[in-house]
Parts: C-alpha cells; sequence; structure tokens
C-alpha cells in the first residue's frame, strides 16, 4: 500500500483525484466498521452528538491530509480528513472508499503532528 501525507507529498494529480473521490463519497450514505464503534466508546464522550454531526457531514477534499493507495493499480483505498469539530478539537475520520468509517479519533486543534515519521510516506 502507498501512504502520502500532506506534509510530505501530494502530486497535483492526486490533489484532483481526492475531490473526485471525496465527491463520490458524499453521494453514499456512511457505514461504520466494528472497530470503529468499538473503539469509539472509549474515545469520546458524547457519542450521539457526534454521530449526528458527521450524519449531516459533508467532506471536502481540503481537509485530507493523508491517504493511501492501491500499489498496483494506484487506487486510493482510504483517506483521513481532519475536520473541525469544537472550539479547540478537531474530529479525524478515517473512511475508505465505500464510505465506511474505519475509525474516528479526536486531536487538538494546536496539534501539528510534529512527530511525523516522513520515511513512512511516499515523497515525490
Amino acid at each position: 500500500m502507498l501512504r502520502f501525507h500532506r506534509q510530505v507529498f501530494f502530486d497535483i494529480k492526486d490533489i484532483e483525484r481526492l475531490k473526485v473521490f471525496t465527491d463520490e463519497l458524499n453521494s453514499l450514505n456512511w457505514s461504520y466498521t466494528a472497530h470503529c464503534l468499538d473503539n469509539l466508546k472509549h474515545r469520546v464522550i458524547d457519542i450521539e452528538g457526534l454521530l449526528l454531526f458527521i450524519k449531516g457531514l459533508e467532506l471536502t477534499a481540503e481537509s485530507i491530509f493523508e491517504f493511501y493507495a492501491d500499489e498496483r493499480s494506484a487506487d486510493i483505498i482510504k483517506v483521513c480528513y481532519r475536520i473541525t469539530w469544537l472550539k479547540n478539537m478537531d474530529i479525524i475520520l478515517v473512511v475508505n472508499e465505500n464510505k465506511e468509517i474505519i475509525t474516528i479519533y479526536m486531536n487538538s486543534k494546536e496539534d501539528n503532528h510534529i512527530t511525523l515519521r516522513r520515511e513512512l510516506y511516499i515523497n515525490g
């Protein structure tokens, strides 16, 4: 699997592909993996409020900070969106091509990911 991170490298062609990918996701209904639902109860206080927020959410490609692509076909497999949620907190959604949320976690708005392991990602 090929890994890409905005802070390391996003090709201009990938930016366009991510826009198309996101538009296609926006036409689908949300679903959740068992992993997502199991871990959510340990990470969020207001699960119902969060899920209602997500239900009404329209994704934007500009919110993508990381994505994964198939090594052979280069098809996008999953993307990571960072969405503004609360005054000091963002939601991170990891979503596959079927609009199934693989995982959800919260991140402080102040977190700039200084621990990013750049060597794990494709560097143009």
